[in-house]
């Protein structure tokens, strides 16, 4: 049995990435026999996991039936702790696209507890609104900034927050369904490596710019966490002297330079109001002078922490995400230029086109990817 669930797991992942393919071209690429395949694929047609969807071109003989994923047969549920605009809860099909969304308080408004029961509130409400079966709900995937500790189940740093949170405070269990925790930007990492523009890179950083700024790192196409589960905490990178001197300890030198709230207040004062980051970045992207200074400020700093990264992982892209990333793809040059300026070898940049919603994708990722390998997605009809 446990055979067959790793090759309906193969069968799955190959019609996903593949797919429309038909049940020969199936074959060809895993190496399964024609038996295998069609055996498994009856099962998945018979859980309304694949479908058929007509027939192919032939260079002679008969036509082959196309197979494709239902995309529509189940649906993780997508959580965003961390955005700017508050709690984030989405619907996600098993393409990974949003159906449906909605937004709660900020999350650095909240202790843990509170957290807990409005997230619980959040979640029953929106499961109310969707209207579906929870046996078609895979499971709840939450994204939110600060080092996860795999072995303790516990978020055991978040700096902005100043609280620690055992996974045990999330497992919702009122709500009945699987919940699985990961840092905001290695799901961001994850999302790029499934729906963005890293689907055919093998190894390559996601830098994340939000309310602090973190590194996702993907290395022969899995998530690297580090032996402290802190691989990719950027914010800590050293950059500026001038801070070796003073305690930096709980937000980093990085984030103490280049983080959307130190990019908010250098707004405030020289604006002489409050306004959204994203506002900020729009303004210097259109040429207002003193939005062009902050942000040029911001990926000055940022191009520094990239070329450290690069001096140590040596990768085949950088990818930058966030909010920054509506910028035009000419700030990456002047990245380029900082950048060239302390190594010799510049990294290839892009800016993400995930935007926010990198977060929500890779938390369906995480749910499903696992389910995926091991063929275990089952669905009552």
């Amino acid at each position: 049995m446990e055979i067959r669930n790793i090759n309906k797991g193969l069968i799955l992942r190959t019609i996903e990435k593949n797919g429309p393919i038909s049940r020969a071209d199936v074959g060809k690429i895993i190496g399964l026999t024609p038996p295998t395949i069609s055996a498994i694929v009856k099962d998945l047609m018979e859980r309304d996991i694949v479908q058929e969807i007509g027939k192919g071109d032939s260079s002679g003989g008969k036509k082959p039936i196309l197979l494709k994923i239902n995309s529509k047969t189940a649906y993780m549920i997508a959580v965003d702790l961390g955005g700017e605009n508050g709690i984030r809860v989405a619907l996600m099909d098993l393409s990974y696209h949003i159906i449906k969304e909605k937004f709660g308080p900020k999350m650095e408004s909240l202790n843990g507890q509170k957290l807990k029961k409005s997230l619980s509130f959040l979640l029953k409400d929106f499961i109310k609104e969707i209207n579906i079966s929870q046996e078609k709900i895979l499971g709840i995937g939450i994204g939110l900034p600060g080092i996860i500790d795999s072995k303790l189940k516990k978020v055991t740093g978040t700096p902005y927050l100043n609280w620690e949170m055992s996974l045990d405070d999330l497992t919702l269990e009122e709500i009945g369904i699987p919940v699985a925790l990961e840092n905001d930007v290695n799901l961001m990492a994850l999302g790029e490596k499934t729906k963005g523009v890293a689907q055919k890179i093998n190894n390559f950083v996601f830098v994340g710019e939000r309310t602090g700024i973190g590194a996702g790192i993907i290395i022969n196409r899995k998530l690297y966490k580090g032996a402290n589960n802190a691989a990719g905490e950027a914010g800590y990178l050293f950059i500026d002297p001038k801070y070796a001197s003073k305690s930096i300890r709980d937000y980093g030198c990085l984030e103490k330079l280049a983080s959307y709230k130190v990019i908010v207040e250098k707004a405030r004062k020289k604006l002489g109001k409050n306004i959204k980051v994203i506002e900020i970045f729009k303004m210097a992207a259109q040429g207002d002078g003193i939005a062009l200074n902050i942000v040029q400020e911001t990926l000055k700093y940022l191009a520094y922490g990239i070329a450290n990264i690069s001096c140590v992982l040596d990768p085949e892209l950088v990818i930058i995400g966030g909010g920054i990333s509506i910028l035009p793809a000419r700030f990456l040059e002047e990245m380029k230029m900082n950048i060239r300026k302390i190594i010799p070898f510049v990294p290839k940049l892009e800016f993400s086109k995930l935007g926010e919603d990198g977060v929500l994708i890779g938390a369906a990722v995480m749910v499903l990817e696992p389910l995926k390998k091991k063929g275990l997605i089952v669905i009552n009809k």
